[in-house]
């Protein structure tokens, strides 16, 4: 699958694909945005929302959680307010979201039967 990816991509930027897609850093509407990283919502959500490419600061994760007051997330959203213009934050949560089902034991017993070692993933209890 990453061999397709990779040769679309090479073909995308061989034809300048990403010149209708141009635009700066800041975004236009001042909006930053916190929403889950379901595969359902890649397309839907700037839809549903009217959108575009250059309009919002896009932060998404497993659920659209803040789950630390130092973390990614946070770190995301006053970079986006403080440097980036960002004057408005909403965050958007989404129906039968996997996140909400999830168990961090389970998750544990998981990993454990890949084989990673369970002195590494002792953080997920936390999670």
């Amino acid at each position: 699958m990453l061999e397709e990816i990779l040769a679309y991509n090479k073909q995308f930027v061989k034809n300048k694909g990403y010149e209708s897609y141009i635009t700066n850093k800041y975004p236009d509407k001042k909006i930053a945005i916190l929403s889950c990283m379901d595969t359902r919502l890649t397309a839907l959500l700037p839809a549903a929302l009217g959108i575009k490419n250059g309009d919002v600061k896009m932060i998404k994760n497993a659920g659209g959680v803040i789950s630390h007051p130092f973390g990614s997330v946070i770190r995301s959203l006053l970079v986006a307010i403080f440097e980036l213009g960002v004057e408005e934050i909403m965050v958007i949560a989404h129906s039968d979201c996997g996140a909400c089902h999830m168990h961090s034991e389970e998750m544990l017993e998981k990993m454990k039967a890949r084989g990673i070692n369970p002195d590494y993933i002792d953080m997920m209890r936390f999670c």
